[in-house]
């Protein structure tokens, strides 16, 4: 099967990301979490820089097509944890799970890696809705509440993911399949709860989720 020599699920948690710590209670044995503290900073480097090959690497935070960010309680998300020379670094001959923005983007900027999974523009507060409307002509109709229940819709078909992974019960290469299926799922779910009224706004926001979804192998 996968055959990990080690896996580790690295948190990049400020204010905004809090929310994903429902994955770190879910796989504590895996789960390291590091702030905008340097020191913090360069012992998360150094947990990956000791992992060895074949290993499996998740990665909760935020990004870009250019790379992971650091954690920053000020939301500006200027500087990087990775970018594409440090990714091929650190991410050399593992497999890598990378929640979070743009990172399907990200994984077609680097070659060293076993195989990766990315995503696309994850909106994940207001903030995020109110400045996608000020930048598109088609804007999104969602409340604080209802980005609440759809971080908590994607966890969920994360953590349904990485538990049939780790246990060896799928393959890294089967993960795009089974995240459609959950999703999808969930999709249905929605759409069939006629007491949402918004619910055609959230099922598009799932299936923009779901469309985005990147899956890459170098070994072949």
């Amino acid at each position: 099967m996968n055959n990990y020599k080690n896996i580790l699920i690295l948190h990049a948690v400020d204010e905004s990301t809090v929310f994903l710590e429902t994955l770190g209670k879910e796989f504590s044995e895996f789960y390291h979490q590091f702030d905008s503290n340097t020191d913090s900073i360069h012992h998360a480097k150094s947990l990956l820089a000791d992992l060895e090959p074949k290993s499996l690497i998740i990665y909760l935070g935020h990004g870009s097509s250019f790379g992971l960010y650091e954690p920053d309680e000020s939301h500006i998300y200027e500087k990087y944890f990775l970018n594409t020379q440090w990714g091929n670094h650190y991410f050399e001959d593992h497999d890598i799970l990378l929640i979070s923005c743009r990172s399907s983007d990200f994984i077609k900027t680097m070659n060293t890696f076993s195989s990766a999974i990315g995503f696309g523009n994850i909106i994940s507060s207001k903030k995020e809705v109110d400045f996608h409307n000020e930048k598109n002509h088609i804007k999104k109709d969602l409340s604080a509440d209802e980005i609440s229940i759809f971080n908590t819709f994607y966890i969920e078909a994360s953590i349904k993911v990485i538990k049939l992974l780790i246990s060896d019960k799928i393959l890294f290469s089967s993960i795009y399949n089974y995240y459609i299926f959950f999703i999808n799922q969930t999709i249905n779910t929605v759409l069939l709860d006629k007491e949402n009224k918004n619910r055609i706004e959230l099922a598009r926001l799932l299936f923009e989720f779901r469309n985005t979804i990147k899956y890459i192998n170098l070994i072949f």
